[in-house]
């Protein structure tokens, strides 16, 4: 969405975020902290949870008024661009179908004249012979 979008980012210096070793994070155990013993011992579930955030208006607290219509028109122009899409490939796929069913349609047409023409063709040869046999 280009300009508009925006992204909620923390930075280093936030109090509120608390700083959590990799170890931690990952769950594994540090290369410096490995021993023969730690091999043997059940893994440790310190691993860091996420919490889910329910503020879905955390982002744009703070917006100024003019800031919602400037999202509402960029939301407006992608569900515009998304419906576009949609209509282009149902366009598509109608079209494939339509040319599929044309292709089909003259192959069962094609073997009919075949048919006829073969049964024409039999009865000049059988229409032939008769005269021929008087």
């Amino acid at each position: 969405m280009g300009r508009y979008t925006s992204v909620q980012a923390y930075t280093d210096n936030n109090p509120s975020m608390r700083s959590v070793p990799y170890e931690q994070a990952t769950g594994k155990p540090s290369s410096t902290t490995t021993t023969s013993t730690s091999a043997s011992a059940p893994p440790n579930n310190n691993q860091v949870t996420t919490e889910k955030v329910d503020n879905p208006y955390g982002s744009t607290a703070g917006a100024g008024s003019g800031e919602f219509h400037i999202y509402r028109h960029a939301r407006a122009r992608e569900a515009a661009r998304w419906k576009a899409i949609h209509e282009s490939e149902a366009e598509a796929k109608a079209e494939s179908e339509f040319q599929d069913k044309l292709e089909s349609e003259n192959q069962v047409e094609l073997s009919k004249t075949e048919k006829k023409r073969r049964k024409r063709e039999r009865a000049k040869e059988a229409k032939r012979r008769k005269k021929n046999m008087r």
